[in-house]
């Protein structure tokens, strides 16, 4: 046990990044150049267990995981254990990019959150007014942004059993269609009534982002978010075929430890299709604590329970929801699964520590891995 601060040490490397604790622009620029530790260093530093985690929950030649370590701003730990592709022999390091899936969600939420502070929009405001042509069935009643936030709109998901297009319709919805196919699905319930997870509601998001912005809802996450914050390898993935450069390829490895390639692009956006790599995320990571974003207040909103229309709470299992975080006493955080990538997310308030895990196994259990690492610096 310890704070962070006291972690702050000398950390070993065995082909990844580390060093002393660092900031995100020396995690890029020292990559390749690992910093001489001390048997001392190693002994009093987390690195070696948590590099006994990594080799005991994954094989170092098959697909694997990146981990990412802050604290106070700072990076205590980042690496990769396993392949990036299994073909190449390609190890994965915190440049490797991996599909963020709902993890992207949370970053939806900043969007519409920057929009807020720039007055172009309000949390209560129903959605009609920005989407038009989206069918409200209760006008008295109707869907709010911050219905959609909380996944409390009560609308149809289409990832959920309302789905009853191709394969390649899936695969090439987008956000505009996804519109024309929501208002064919009769409301599973009232607005406000319950809380159910729900990927449209994200994707409805993205389109206010765009219709307000006036910008590809790509463009804009690029604009006010990946560009402010030097998120160099951080795309939207929104046409099908994108290249996207150091991209980690997407297994599944069942029980029996069989491995098999694993890959379903599509283009749907808001509750997912954020690619990103750890050196990334480390900016991103100081840019919330840093409220270079959004202010601490507006942060605060995303990291508050949200209510149902009769004041109550939202409860999921045990916790809340914010908006794109699930909210615990002392932490938010926040998964995500998709064909061939398995992510986490996991941000305590106090101490100020964050540790993500992203996987190219979508079987991978990311949050176990996240949750050990946190019990060794908490």
């Amino acid at each position: 046990m310890g704070t962070p601060k006291n972690l702050c040490i000398g950390l070993a490397s065995l082909a990844l990044l580390v060093g002393a604790c660092q900031s995100p622009e020396d995690l890029e620029a020292n990559a390749l150049e690992p910093t001489a530790v001390t048997a001392a260093d190693q002994q009093a530093s987390p690195t070696a267990d948590i590099e006994a985690l990594l080799a005991a929950s994954v094989a170092a030649d098959g697909p694997g995981v990146a981990v990412l370590v802050m604290a106070d701003g700072q990076i205590l730990y980042a690496g990769g254990y396993g392949l990036s592709d299994i073909d190449t022999q390609t190890p994965i390091t915190p440049e490797t990019v991996f599909d963020l899936a709902s993890v992207s969600k949370q970053m939806t939420a900043i969007a519409i959150l920057i929009l807020v502070e720039q007055g172009a929009l309000a949390l209560d405001d129903p959605i009609v007014e920005y989407l038009p042509e989206f069918e409200d069935l209760d006008p008295d009643n109707p869907v709010l942004i911050s219905h959609l936030l909380h996944h409390t709109s009560g609308l149809e998901d289409y990832t959920g059993d309302g789905w009853d297009g191709s394969d390649a319709d899936f695969a090439n919805l987008d956000l505009e269609a996804h519109l024309t196919w929501l208002n064919d699905q009769d409301p599973l319930d009232e607005p406000g009534a319950t809380f159910e997870y729900n990927n449209s509601g994200y994707g409805l998001l993205a389109l206010i982002v765009q219709r307000v912005s006036g910008q590809p809802f790509a463009d804009f996450m690029a604009t006010e978010i990946f560009e402010p914050t030097g998120m160099t390898q951080t795309l939207v993935y929104d046409q099908l075929g994108q290249v996207i450069p150091n991209q980690a390829t997407g297994y599944i490895v069942d029980d029996s430890g069989d491995i098999e390639p694993s890959s379903f692009p599509s283009v749907m956006a808001g509750d997912g299709n954020v690619f990103s790599s750890l050196a990334d995320l480390a900016k991103y990571d100081v840019a919330l604590r840093q409220n270079t974003l959004v202010s601490a207040e507006t942060l605060a909103l995303a990291f508050a329970p949200g209510k149902l229309a009769d004041g109550s709470p939202i409860e999921d299992g045990g916790e809340s929801y914010g908006m794109g975080w699930q909210i615990a006493t002392d932490y938010v955080h926040h998964s995500g699964g998709w064909l061939g990538t398995s992510t986490y997310y996991l941000y305590y308030l106090e101490p100020a520590v964050s540790i993500m895990v992203l996987s190219n196994d979508e079987a991978y259990d990311p949050a176990s891995l996240a949750e050990e690492i946190a019990d060794l610096l908490i």
